[in-house]
Formats: structure tokens, sequence, C-alpha cells
């Protein structure tokens, strides 16, 4: 059984993969905070805070990653957090290298919104294909 949570994440991720980012940004609360570890030579990685910022992080994910390839496996929930499990290929334009991970992302949620993003990927791997 699919609950609201797990279908609020499945909305923003299909609106935000289908190029529907200001739809997408409807389920995301006002205050809500993305985090990406990881080293600073990759322009995605920071902790940003509100829809501003966060825009921020989608504007240098477009600048700077040419998507070749982007699975979701699983969906799992606790409590008011969802768990995406998948994996990805990208290649990085300043570089034209070639970067695969496995990831896995969380949302937290309240209200109907999401109010934080994190995901956990190979940082590593990443770096490398900034260098």
């Amino acid at each position: 059984m699919e609950t609201n949570n797990i279908k609020i994440v499945k909305d923003y991720l299909s609106k935000l993969l289908d190029g529907n980012k200001d739809e997408a940004f409807e389920l995301v609360a006002e205050e809500a905070v993305w985090t990406v570890e990881g080293s600073d030579n990759v322009p995605t990685v920071g902790k940003r805070k509100g829809k501003q910022e966060i825009d921020v992080y989608f504007e240098n994910f477009k600048n700077n990653f040419d998507p070749k390839e982007f699975n979701i496996n699983h969906y799992f929930e606790k409590e008011d957090t969802v768990f995406v499990i998948g994996n990805f290929t990208h290649l990085i334009k300043k570089t034209q290298k070639l970067v695969s991970s496995d990831w896995m992302m969380e949302y937290k949620l309240k209200d109907n919104k999401i109010i934080a993003y994190k995901i956990l990927e190979d940082s590593y791997a990443l770096y490398l294909a900034f260098k």
C-alpha cells in the first residue's frame, strides 16, 4: 500500500524528472533544507535553506551535469521520512567524464510538504569526475 508521503515524493520526483521544476517546488516547504555532502570541487555540494537557495542547487546541477541514466529502484517509509534508492550515470560537462553511483535519497515531510532532502552517493567518484 502506497502511503501519502511516498505519493508526495513520487509526485515530486516525477514532476522534476519531466522538467516541471516549478510544479515540483509546489511540494517543497518554503524553508526546506537540502543537504549534499562531498568535496567543495563539486558545485552541487553543500547545505541550502529555502526555495531560493535550493533553486541555486538545481541551476548548478543543470550547468554542470548531463544526466545519462537515472533509475529509481525502491521507496521505503519510516514515520515522516521517505527513502528512495537508485543509481545514476552523469556526464560532467566541464571534464567530459562519466560518473556512476548508487544513491539513497532521504526526504523528510511535514504537513504534506518536503521539508528536508539529503542524498548519499559516491562523493569520491564525483570528486574525481570534476578533477
